[in-house]
């Protein structure tokens, strides 16, 4: 199971908005800052069955077969299709004594937009079946406020 926590910042009926919080590999990562995988106003819908408020400190779970299908669709599905149609571009070229090049670069291509038409739509299909949605697992104890002495930090 693929985990994150957040922060629920909008309520609907039976779901919740929430902004997702930096994780620990955050902090070690040498991208840190120019990620857009943390920005502040990237929020994502997730079911809300444990009634979460607005502002609970949250986990959001998605399983992980969900998650492996998805990223199966969205990246390797287009790659299969672009190779697919290349390779099939090449026979046809073989067959009818066109430039194998040519032929191989415009079933390529074709193949690899036909994908993709294809992955916008099951994904279309997948994002409103409840098992590819990501949850609220639980709400988290709210983090107490950390003092911190500059002092011991900037010896001016």
């Amino acid at each position: 199971m693929a985990t994150e926590k957040g922060i629920v910042t909008k309520i609907e009926s039976g779901t919740a908005w929430v902004r997702t919080l930096p994780s620990e590999a955050c902090a070690g990562c040498s991208s840190c800052g120019t990620c857009n995988a943390q920005r502040e106003d990237a929020e994502v819908e997730v079911i809300n069955e444990v009634g979460a408020q607005i502002g609970d400190r949250i986990l959001i779970d998605i399983k992980t077969s969900a998650f492996l299908k998805a990223t199966f669709l969205l990246y390797v599905f287009p790659i299969i299709g672009l190779t697919a149609g290349a390779m099939l571009g090449v026979q046809f070229a073989d067959y009818y004594a066109y430039d194998a090049s040519a032929c191989s670069a415009a079933f390529g291509f074709g193949a690899f937009f036909l994908t993709v038409a294809v992955v916008r739509i099951v994904g279309n299909r997948m994002g409103r079946e409840e098992a590819y949605r990501p949850k609220i697992v639980k709400i988290l104890l709210p983090t107490a406020p950390v003092t911190v002495d500059m002092r011991d930090r900037c010896p001016v």
